[in-house]
């Protein structure tokens, strides 16, 4: 599916909120977003969500789906923390704009072999793209650490380049 611009921003607000509280859901992927015919928008299944503070001491128990989760989520005493929401809702967006999954991180770990979807074809800003592939970076380290950081980022790059009145943007926004 092709989410529009608002279907973006809802979830990250959604899970910008759930982090706000000291959560971190750890399952974001296509399946647990959920779109009514009436254009409502609900982020299901918390069912693997934990409490954030000190969960780096912690052993987690290994919950994820193969293409969505990041690489500490394979481990039980990976740190996990908003980025790891990041990764799971970058890839979520990664599927519904491509149409593919992405490799599995612990596979792109030593051969990072992720296309970046302008390379299939796909019309996006190269501002959003860079967001994009932040957010889908295998170390948790160069991932954007919070929901709020990328979602400033692509708000920012929707208004990067203007379109002339009358042409259609193209991109997912």
């Amino acid at each position: 599916f092709l989410m529009a611009r608002s279907s973006v921003s809802f979830v990250m607000d959604a899970l910008r909120a759930v982090h706000q509280a000291g959560l971190i859901h750890r399952d974001i992927a296509p399946d647990n977003i959920y779109i009514s015919q009436d254009g409502r928008i609900r982020l299901l299944d918390f069912g693997a969500a934990r409490f954030a503070a000190g969960e780096h001491s912690k052993s987690l128990s290994v919950i994820l789906k193969p293409g969505y989760a990041p690489e500490e989520q394979y481990r039980t005493r990976g740190a996990q923390g908003p980025w790891t929401d990041v990764y799971g809702l970058a890839a979520t967006f990664y599927r519904a704009i491509t149409g593919q999954v992405p490799p599995e991180s612990l596979d792109r770990l030593d051969n990072d072999d992720l296309v970046p979807p302008s390379r299939l074809g796909i019309p996006i800003k190269p501002e959003q793209e860079a967001i994009l592939l932040k957010g889908l970076a295998v170390k948790a380290g160069q991932r954007w650490q919070g929901m709020a950081e990328m979602q400033q980022a692509w708000r920012d790059s929707a208004v990067a380049a203007p379109q002339p009145v009358g042409e259609s943007s193209g991109p997912v926004e």
